[in-house]
Parts: structure tokens; C-alpha cells; sequence
């Protein structure tokens, strides 16, 4: 069983590793994505080569790469355990998958910032905070359009409801570490984006079709 979720995790990996961003630029346009742009491979960066369809189409994939990470191991795992031992496995399998997208084997471990994926996972794992961190998001970048700001804005969202949950007795601590561990390494990996808000030299995103 060790092995099996030692696979599952490494899987889980891998997953999150396909680069969809660089994958779709190098088909589209013939270039590296990591060498025009922000030079991130993620949503964000295709949307300012290719255009907003493009953006929304990988934003997509790599949103379902997190979904269908954590849902694979809950097929294949479901019956195999308890539930608060199968909740942890989760978490792994997440981390995992959100780790992939950041640091992917395919691209010397140099990837995105993550939020994509993240959300996938989130998604699967607790839908209905997820929901609210989806609203503030679009709050954010419907009034800001900066999607790092709202991004960052997002996760601490999510922690913030995460917490309220388990203030009383921490009967969900799992999700709740998840959250945490996920909310320091996007704002960590956000940290240039930080930089750039706060002497407001951050570029806006303008939805709009590539010519």
C-alpha cells in the first residue's frame, strides 16, 4: 500500500507538471513562452501572447490538471481507507499536484505560480469556500484587473474561511493546513507581482482578442 501511494503521489506529480502554458505558445507561435512576456509559463502570460481565448483555454487545463489529480486518488483509493486517513491523503495528493505546476520536471523545475492548479484542488476538496474565494476574486479583477492581487486576495479568502470553520474544535485540521501551506507559497511565489503593486508598475490585464 506504502508503494501504491508513493506512485499516486508521484503521479499526482507529474500531472501537475504537464506545462500547458508552454505547450500551447510553442504550438501556436513557435516560441518559449519562458523567454517573452512575464516569462511565466501560466494563464495569465499565454493571455498576453496569444489573447484571451488562448488564456481561458489553458487557465482551463491547468485547473483540471488539480480537479482530476485529487479526483483520480479518490477513485482508486476511496474504499482502501478511513475517512480522516483518507482526508490526508488528499492533501498529499494536492500538494503534490500544485507542486508540479511550480516546479515541473518538464521544464527544469521552473514553472507557474501555481493558482490554476490550486483552485482545481480546491474545487474538489472544499467546493463551497472555494466559491467564495472565487467571488472575491472576480471582485478584485473585475475592479482592479490585476490578476496577482486578486489572486493573493483569493487564497487568504479561502484560509480565512477555512479558519472560521475550525475555530472551535479543528474537526477539518487537514484542509485547514492545506490552506495555510498554500496561501504562503502563492503569496511567496507572488512576491516580484508584490513588489511591482506596491510601486504600481504592475501591468493590468486587458481581456482582448490576439491579432
Amino acid at each position: 500500500m506504502t508503494i501504491l501511494l508513493f506512485v499516486a503521489i508521484f503521479g499526482a506529480y507529474l500531472l501537475g507538471s504537464i506545462p500547458f502554458g508552454f505547450i500551447c505558445v510553442k504550438i501556436a507561435k513557435g516560441i518559449d513562452i519562458r523567454n517573452v512576456g512575464s516569462k511565466n509559463i501560466g494563464a495569465t502570460n499565454v493571455m498576453r501572447i496569444l489573447g484571451t481565448l488562448p488564456g481561458i483555454f489553458v487557465l482551463f487545463l491547468d485547473f483540471a490538471k488539480g480537479f482530476f489529480a485529487v479526483q483520480i486518488f479518490r477513485w482508486l483509493f476511496v474504499t482502501k481507507f478511513s475517512g480522516n486517513e483518507f482526508s490526508s491523503f488528499l492533501i498529499f495528493i494536492a500538494i503534490a499536484a500544485i507542486l508540479g505546476h511550480i516546479f515541473p520536471i518538464f521544464l527544469s523545475f521552473k514553472g507557474g505560480k501555481g493558482v490554476a492548479t490550486a483552485a482545481g484542488t480546491f474545487v474538489n476538496l472544499m467546493p463551497f469556500p472555494t466559491l467564495f474565494a472565487f467571488i472575491a476574486f472576480l471582485i478584485f479583477m473585475i475592479i482592479f484587473r490585476y490578476v496577482s492581487l486578486a489572486s493573493i486576495i483569493a487564497v487568504i479568502t479561502l484560509f480565512g474561511i477555512e479558519l472560521y470553520k475550525n475555530i472551535t474544535n479543528f474537526e477539518n485540521l487537514p484542509f485547514l493546513i492545506l490552506t495555510f501551506f498554500i496561501v504562503i507559497l502563492i503569496i511567496y511565489r507572488h512576491k516580484e507581482n508584490i513588489k511591482r503593486l506596491i510601486n504600481r508598475d504592475e501591468p493590468k490585464v486587458n481581456f482582448r482578442k490576439k491579432k
